[in-house]
């Protein structure tokens, strides 16, 4: 598991999902699958909270062990994006909601 403290560490990993084409689906809570379509691999990465901080973990190579220590992967980076997608869209469900009862 890999604690998530800032945006900057998912640079690397961003620059290699944008090379090839990544699935991602829920598998259960906290649970996501992510394929890549152009390898044909899928790895489970899995989000936590602990004393109030965000940790994932995927179960590819780089995300359990590159040189001892788990380093942030592309399909951590591709399941916080579509993560990211989908509380902006609730936001903004809430928001129209909340306009259309107020008209």
């Amino acid at each position: 598991m890999i604690q998530i403290q800032s945006s900057r560490q998912f640079t690397k990993a961003a620059e290699r999902l944008q090379r090839e084409r990544m699935g991602v689906r829920r598998q259960e809570p906290h649970m996501w699958e992510v394929v890549n379509k152009s390898k044909g691999t899928s790895y489970h990465v899995r989000f936590t909270r602990q004393e109030g901080s965000l940790f994932a973990g995927c179960d590819c190579p780089v995300g359990t062990h590159h040189h001892k220590a788990p380093m942030m992967c592309k399909h951590v980076a591709a399941a916080v994006m579509v993560l990211r997608g989908v509380q902006e869209m609730r936001r903004q469900a809430v928001a129209i909601s909340d306009h259309d009862g107020n008209d």
